[in-house]
């Protein structure tokens, strides 16, 4: 009787005061209402940085490199979902408090090719998309998909960067841009060309281009 009363007191306090949960970076310490520990948070070095990139305009949070690097390669490779919620959801505080984005209409997470897709389990740019939609209210578009199952820029000089991506994209028919401020998300800029494939066929399409990403790679690739 004793036991089955400590069981409900416990019950009762968990329903009342309920404990943080792990943070999804490193999975041992309280995580925070920015998505990590603080300790994780502090690892990645967040420095919110507006730059551009053959002409297009984009924010990152943080520079790809040490643990920002190992948690984006966790993130992609090792069934990250959990991490890809946390980075998304800094990605949009700090969208949210970025005046030159404040007129964004739609998000549109870089999609993935459905056979990469069923490899990898989910599309790290579409959950980034979802949890930066939390903090920051934005409509996502999914009128656009991949329409080649292109090898990855990793190792790739940047013309052939550029060869790989061309016409990867394609907007499904019904959909309309014409006049809309349209934010592509992914999680690493390098090159740009992948951002640049799909910001001229946003344009093409009468919408005008911006980024965010997560990590900006320190390379000229300009």
């Amino acid at each position: 009787m004793v036991r089955e009363m400590l069981d409900w007191i416990r019950a009762l306090d968990d329903l009342l005061f309920p404990k943080a949960p792990s943070c999804p970076l490193c999975g041992t310490r309280p995580s925070l209402p920015i998505g990590s520990c603080r300790k994780c948070f502090e690892s990645l070095a967040v420095l919110w940085q507006i730059s551009t990139i053959h002409g297009l305009p984009y924010g990152s949070l943080f520079a790809y490199q040490g643990f920002a690097r190992d948690v984006i390669h966790r993130m992609k490779y090792q069934s990250g979902y959990d991490a890809a919620a946390a980075l998304g959801t800094m990605l949009g505080l700090a969208l949210r408090e970025e005046p030159s984005f404040s007129d964004i209409d739609v998000i549109i997470p870089v999609p993935l090719h459905s056979e990469r897709l069923q490899q990898r389990g989910f599309n790290q740019s579409a959950v980034l998309a979802d949890n930066i939609t939390r903090q920051w209210k934005r409509p996502i578009f999914t009128g656009i998909i991949r329409i080649k199952n292109t090898p990855s820029q990793s190792g790739l000089h940047s013309l052939a960067r550029r060869e790989n991506v061309r016409g990867a994209f394609a907007i499904l028919p019904g959909y309309n841009l014409q006049g809309k401020k349209c934010l592509i998300i992914d999680d690493v800029i390098t090159s740009g060309w992948t951002f640049q494939s799909m910001a001229q066929l946003i344009k093409g399409y009468g919408g005008m281009p911006v980024g965010a990403f997560l990590a900006r790679a320190e390379r000229d690739y300009s």
